[in-house]
Parts: structure tokens; C-alpha cells; sequence
């Protein structure tokens, strides 16, 4: 088996509001091992996203532990794929890419050395000189993609990064990510409302449920790779989650 990258035990967040205490997450255990694809699914307002801000540290939990396994001596932890790809328009592609290596130590030809590289892995390296305002929305987000795998993280964080997408566009971009995840050997923790989606892309699929939210079902996907998207073992396991989720949501 292999080694825990994250380690999640008691999770809890809550937080005042105009005298009333919201409770967004509790009691949440989860493990995620190094190298592997992990998909949350959950309906609005469950807490995915917020599962993600407390691990990259925008959010702080009430209760519970985060423990991070980091390789010793990694400079970023972490790196966060947003739904919108927040791209600095007064900066080129490739500039966009570099960017998270700035105040690193490496000089400016290793950074842009490091940032083509990126865009090499995400197929946009003839791009490299254009404006992000140039772009397609797909082209945007896989420029996103590039910039966070450009500080090297040991877990990419990716909260429903196509979502905002066409279907035609999101297909590719899905099938993109199991390439680079192919590639690199990256652990990915991708929040997701698509059960199409999350069995496409998951080595596991985590569901969150309830209010306040909390993990109601852990389902492995076992599917063998590369994945097509017709696949009758993928509808299968498609039909099994949208079960679980709704039986599930009934019961918490």
C-alpha cells in the first residue's frame, strides 16, 4: 500500500455569522496516498471547497488535524487550480507560468526555462508569446494547470477547475489531466459536483453529504487506464455513485 500524502482526522469547521454558528464540516477523516487521483463529489454547499482551502491554508479548521507527508526540502506543498483560471493579463503565457517561481532563488532564464517546459506537458508551447485575452477558455485553464505544476507541488489541488467550460472542451481538458497525471505521478484532490466526471478522472471518489457535510460514501474506481468515456464498467460505476449519493443525502 502506499504511503499517506494527506491525513485528515476529525475534521471540523464552523464559523459565526450575525450571532448564528454555521457548522460547514465535521467530524471528516480522509486519506489520500502519493499518486493518487482522488475525486470529492458532493452537491452545492456541502464543503468541497472548502475541504481545499483548509489544506492549502486559506480557511482554518474549528477541530481535527491536516498532517501533509512532503518530500523533505519542497518549496510548495501545494498548488491550487481555481474554476477560473486567474491569469495576469499584463503578463505573456509564459510569464503567467513563471510567475509562481519568482522569489524562488532561481534566476529569470530558469525560471522561463522551467515555465516552457510546463506548457510543453500541456501541449500549448507555440502559445507561449500571447496575451492571456488571446486565448480559448480551455487554452486559459490548461495555462493555469501549467503555472501550478511549474512550482513542482507534491499535490496539485483542483476545485472544479472545467466546470465553467463547454462539454467538447471539458472532455478534452479531462482527458488532458489523466495524461499529465500520467506523466508526472502527480497526487491530484479535485472537487467536482459531475458524477460523469469524477469517474472518468478518480482512482477513488469520495462523497461528501449531509449539513454539515461529512464523508457518506469512499468508492474505488476500478477501471483500468486509459479510460474511455462510454465505457460500460465507467456508466456502471457512474449509476453505483449517483445511488450512493442520493441514498446517502436522505439518510444525514
Amino acid at each position: 500500500m502506499s504511503e499517506p500524502i494527506i491525513t485528515i482526522e476529525g475534521l471540523s469547521l464552523a464559523y459565526e455569522r450575525d450571532g448564528t454558528r454555521n457548522v460547514i464540516l465535521a467530524d471528516l477523516d480522509l486519506v489520500v496516498t502519493r499518486g493518487e487521483f482522488v475525486v470529492i463529489v458532493g452537491e452545492s454547499g456541502v464543503g468541497k471547497s472548502t475541504v481545499l482551502r483548509v489544506l492549502i491554508g486559506l480557511a482554518r479548521p474549528s477541530t481535527g488535524t491536516v498532517r501533509l507527508a512532503t518530500r523533505p526540502g519542497c518549496r510548495t506543498p501545494m498548488a491550487l487550480v481555481f474554476q477560473d483560471a486567474r491569469l495576469l493579463p499584463w503578463r505573456r503565457v509564459v510569464a503567467n507560468v513563471a510567475f509562481g517561481l519568482e522569489g524562488s532563488g532561481f534566476s529569470r532564464a530558469q525560471r522561463l526555462a522551467k515555465a516552457r517546459e510546463m506548457l510543453a506537458l500541456v501541449g500549448l508551447s507555440d502559445l507561449a508569446e500571447r496575451w492571456p485575452h488571446q486565448l480559448s477558455g480551455g487554452q486559459r485553464q490548461r495555462v493555469a494547470i501549467a503555472r501550478a505544476l511549474a512550482v513542482d507541488p507534491d499535490v496539485l489541488l483542483m476545485d472544479e477547475p472545467f466546470s465553467a467550460l463547454d462539454s467538447l472542451t471539458r472532455e478534452g481538458l479531462q482527458d488532458e489531466l489523466q495524461r499529465i497525471q500520467a506523466a508526472t505521478g502527480k497526487t491530484i484532490l479535485f472537487v467536482t459536483h459531475d458524477i460523469d466526471e469524477a469517474v472518468t478522472l478518480a482512482d477513488r471518489v469520495v462523497v461528501l453529504a449531509g449539513s454539515p457535510g461529512r464523508v457518506a460514501a469512499d468508492m474505488t474506481i476500478d477501471v483500468p487506464r486509459p479510460r474511455r468515456r462510454r465505457d460500460g464498467a465507467l456508466l456502471q460505476a457512474a449509476r453505483q455513485l449517483r445511488a450512493e449519493l442520493s441514498g446517502r443525502s436522505a439518510e444525514l
